[in-house]
Formats: structure tokens, sequence, C-alpha cells
């Protein structure tokens, strides 16, 4: 091929590659000026939604989204409380008066029959010997129903599987969402004290180990902790002397539970 038409030929592809370019060049312009009207269109018609996704990243949320997330993490919680405490013979502490290990209920005795005649107290202990045994036993298990006491006050002695050096004793009841009325009064125990000794029929040495307060509006099973002064040692029986209820004219015990270390 001749020079000049090797030329020509050259400057014929320069000049189709820069019309292509040019070409390219508008149309790439003209598709980013339309996106940008439609990103534009998009923002102001959704203006609103961006602004509260911006809030959300901002402060973490919408307030009623804040509000329902805490709701839903309380009830988780009490949830959780509930399914623990529900299970508390599989997760807690050992119970040294339960029933299934070989505790036992030795008495339970109302204030009113402390105080009564001689006949009175020879009548609850026949009741406590034969008809009255199995139901007193339902304080150191689950039976499905309460020991009603009779009045607001009464003592409670249990025996225990064996010698254990108390730590703390937990008290059970039946949870108010359970009853079938809502009332202002309650069965459930409040004020008590406990006590151990290691021979119920005499009138040794006894350890004291505090009064306590069981809060039945708060809650339906509480562990209270025995802390004493001084280092003490082990007892085979413990007494829980009620002093007060919730209101009612009887006294429901659900269930009592004795923690501790056992004495070898």
């Amino acid at each position: 091929m001749p020079e000049h038409q090797q030329k020509n030929l050259a400057v014929y592809m320069l000049c189709v590659l820069l019309a292509a370019l040019t070409v390219f060049q508008i149309y790439v312009s003209e598709n980013s000026t339309t996106q940008q009207i439609q990103d534009r269109n998009f923002v102001e018609e959704n203006s609103e939604q961006i602004k509260d996704v911006g809030q959300y990243k901002v402060t973490g949320g919408p307030t009623d989204s804040k509000v329902q997330c805490f709701e839903e993490m309380e009830i988780l919680n009490d949830r959780l409380s509930l399914l623990e405490q529900l299970n508390f013979d599989k997760l807690g502490p050992t119970d040294y008066a339960a029933r299934i290990f070989g505790g036992e209920v030795v008495s339970v005795v109302p204030t009113s029959r402390h105080r009564g005649s001689l006949l009175s107290r020879v009548r609850t202990a026949f009741s406590s010997m034969y008809d009255n045994y199995y139901q007193m036993q339902c304080i150191i298990q689950d039976c499905g129903t309460c020991f009603a006491l009779e009045g607001s006050s009464g003592s409670i002695v249990i025996k225990l599987v064996k010698s254990v050096v108390l730590n703390a004793i937990t008290i059970e009841h039946i949870p108010k969402s359970a009853l079938p009325v809502k009332t202002d009064v309650y069965s459930a125990l409040k004020e008590f004290s406990v006590w151990g000794i290691n021979n119920p029929e005499s009138t040794g040495k006894e350890i004291y180990y505090g009064t306590f307060t069981f809060d039945y509006m708060t809650m339906f099973l509480e562990t209270f902790e025995l802390d004493l002064d001084q280092p003490v040692s082990g007892v085979r029986f413990v007494r829980v002397d009620i002093h007060s209820n919730h209101g009612e004219k009887f006294t429901c015990i659900y269930r009592i539970r004795v923690h501790g270390t056992p004495q070898e």
C-alpha cells in the first residue's frame, strides 16, 4: 500500500475512535444525569423514612422501639426467673429437709394450741400422730396443696436427713397469678424466725439463726441466708416459728427447704 494511503487510513481510524469516544461520553453523561434525577426523586419521596433511619443510627432507634425492647427483655428475665424457681429442686442447693431424702415434719402447732388447755394440746398431739401426720409432710415435699395452719402464728419442727451446719432456708408459696381470685389478703407466712436444735423433747441449747420477712407480694419463692457472727455446730432439727402472715385467718405452708453443709 502506498505511503499516502497508509497515512489516510491512520487518520480515518483516529477520527473513528474520537467519534466513538465522544458518543460514549455523551451516553455516560446522559445516564449519570438520569440516575441523579432518579436518586433525587427517591430521596424526596422517601425523606421521612430516611430521616427515621438516620435517627435510628444516631440514637439507637425510636423511643417506642426502645421501650418495647426493654419491656420484652424484662418479660424474658421474669420468665427465666420463674423457670429457675419452678425448677428449684434441680437447680438450687440441696434440701436437707426434703421428704424424698428422709426428712420429716415432727410437729406443727398453732400458737392458739400452745396457749390452750391440756386437753387441747393432747388432741393436737393425737392428730399429729395419726390423721394429720401425712398432711404435715406436704411442708417438705410437693403435694400440690398446702398444710393449713390455724391462725397466723405457730411453730413447725422439722427433722433433717442428717446433722447439718445450716446456712440458708427457702420459703415457697403458690404464685399469686395461679390463684383463682385476686384478693388483698393472703395466707402466705410473713414474719418468722429460725432455730436449730438437736433434741426437740428437751430444753437444751438452741441456736437462733434470725428473724426474717417473706415478701410474698414480690416473689413466691425466696431463700434467706442464715448469717451468724460465730461458727456453730450442726443441728438435726430445725424449728420455724411463724409470727404473722399476709392477712388471712389461716396460714398455708406450701414448702420449706433447709440448706447447709452436712456435719461428718
